[in-house]
C-alpha cells in the first residue's frame, strides 16, 4: 500500500514544482503585439516555428497578447495568397516590455 501513495506523493510534489516554475513573472519577457491591417487579421501566426492562432485570436481580449520569454523569437505571418512576413525581435530580461511588429502581407501574383 505504501506504493501508490508514494507514488501519488512524487506526483504531486512534481506538478507542484511544475508549475511554479512556469508561472507568469511580471519582470520577465515581453507582451507581442502585431499590428495588420484589418482584412489581414484571419492571419496565421508562427513563432519560432510554432503555430500559435490567428492574428485577431491574439489580438482579441479573450486571450490577450502573447507573452514572449527573453531571448531572440522569430515571428512569422502567414495567409493563403499572400507572401509570408517573417521578424526576429529580442525580448530583453528584468521589467515587463511590449514588442511591436508591424506586418504588410502582400499579394502573391500567382
Amino acid at each position: 500500500m505504501a506504493e501508490p501513495r508514494r507514488a501519488r506523493e512524487w506526483a504531486l510534489a512534481l506538478s507542484l514544482a511544475l508549475s511554479l516554475g512556469c508561472r507568469n513573472t511580471p519582470d520577465a519577457g515581453a507582451l507581442l503585439q502585431l499590428t495588420v491591417v484589418p482584412e489581414d487579421r484571419d492571419a496565421d501566426v508562427w513563432i519560432d516555428g510554432n503555430y500559435v492562432g490567428r492574428v485577431a485570436d491574439l489580438q482579441g481580449t479573450a486571450s490577450g497578447p502573447m507573452k514572449l520569454a527573453p531571448g531572440a523569437h522569430r515571428v512569422e505571418v502567414r495567409k493563403s495568397g499572400r507572401f509570408p512576413v517573417q521578424r526576429t525581435v529580442q525580448v530583453g530580461a528584468g521589467r515587463e516590455s511590449s514588442v511591436a511588429v508591424d506586418v504588410e502581407l502582400l499579394e502573391d501574383p500567382q
